[in-house]
């Protein structure tokens, strides 16, 4: 991945284009944590893209790519979710949709949105960049700007509310 972000800043579309591509199904899933619909969803990528092609210039390590171009889909997100929060009110739909029909390993990630669906939008962040993009815990906080210890005492609680609504029956089907 070094060789194509080294590439890219060379201003060379297609090792950008292919950047994107290796994080494609990633940027989805977090975004999904965040936003409640595919178009939404499918804005932030495109904005993320657009700032990280213009601004690629600017990354002083290379290695670190993949946890900027996330720092910067979660910003995006925040962006959409605060004007949608402020101008309408959000139906649920079929966001799942355009997902299922890409991902190889769908009734898995089906199983682990619905799973999650009852915790709040951080808890679910989280625990999608470590569970479903294996983030360690400290690259997420890098990610996040959080601490690592509050990193994994969210996951720690987290995975104890999802115990306790699933012993409970609290999980809906």
């Amino acid at each position: 991945m070094e060789e194509l972000v080294k590439r890219a800043k060379n201003k060379d579309e297609k090792a950008f284009d292919e950047l994107i591509l290796l994080m494609e199904k990633e940027m989805y899933l977090i975004a999904k944590t965040r936003l409640q619909n595919d178009e939404d969803i499918a804005d932030a990528i495109q904005e993320t893209i657009l700032l990280c092609f213009r601004n690629i210039h600017k990354l002083r390590d290379n290695t670190l790519f993949k946890t900027w171009t996330i720092r910067i889909l979660i910003n995006e997100c925040n962006k959409i979710h605060r004007k949608k929060r402020k101008h309408t009110i959000s139906f649920e739909g079929n966001e799942m949709e355009k997902y299922i029909e890409t991902e190889e390993n769908y009734e898995e990630k089906i199983g682990f949105d619905m799973l999650i669906r009852s915790l709040e939008t951080d808890e679910k962040l989280i625990l999608t960049l470590y569970y479903c993009s294996g983030y360690t815990t400290k690259e997420i906080s890098k990610i996040l700007k959080k601490k690592e210890g509050t990193i994994r005492s969210k996951i720690s609680r987290s995975k104890q509310k999802l115990k306790e609504q699933f012993e409970g029956g609290g999980i809906e089907k």
